[in-house]
């Protein structure tokens, strides 16, 4: 009886030894995440400067000033892959690419969580990008006018491969999984990232 006795308490104490590992772990890799993607919130302080708000209503002169605005944040962090405004009248303000026939950004899920975070930034959004189908990750806001209304979203990007090349390298010997709602966030020794 004390040998099964013994057993039991033996399992236990390494359960909990296991779920305290996993917990701490994964409490790392999730304030890695929010870390990485916090500098990201410059769509927060980009989305007040009134040529960003107005763009719909500007000569291409002027927005050409917001594309260089973009450039020189994209320039500032390599981790941005795209920096970019679409808005209500189906405007996009992007650098260095050409929207595929039918693109409406409107519609992309970059544009619509802006909708449902607002006024807060979204955070770390994953989606596959509409032409080459990489999977980036993206913090947008909403982009307003001085009543209030929605004219459109600032959104900035930054791919899947970029996110893995700054993930620490102490996890690689540990199999981990954190849940960011709503969705799954599994790094795996080897294998990168999965999003389900």
């Amino acid at each position: 009886m004390i040998c099964v006795l013994s057993i039991f308490q033996l399992y236990f104490s390494g359960m909990k030894t296991a779920r305290d590992f996993i917990r701490n772990v994964n409490n790392t890799v999730t304030s890695f995440i929010n870390g990485y993607f916090r500098k990201f919130y410059v769509v927060d302080v980009l989305s007040r400067i009134p040529e960003v708000r107005y763009a719909p209503y500007l000569t291409d002169e002027e927005r050409r000033k917001v594309l260089e605005i973009y450039r020189i944040f994209q320039e500032a962090d390599r981790d941005i892959y795209y920096l970019y405004s679409g808005y209500e009248n189906g405007l996009l303000l992007i650098n260095d690419y050409e929207p595929a026939e039918g693109y409406d950004p409107r519609v992309r899920p970059w544009y619509r969580a802006a909708l449902e975070s607002r006024p807060k930034p979204t955070g770390g959004i994953p989606y596959r990008e509409f032409k080459t189908k990489e999977l980036l990750f993206s913090v947008s806001k909403v982009i307003t006018d001085d009543e209030g209304n929605v004219t459109g979203v600032i959104s900035v990007e930054t791919l899947l491969e970029r996110l893995l090349s700054n993930f620490p390298h102490s996890f690689d010997n540990h199999e981990t999984v954190t849940e960011p709602q709503p969705r799954k966030l599994f790094p795996f020794r080897g294998i990168g990232l999965l999003w389900c």
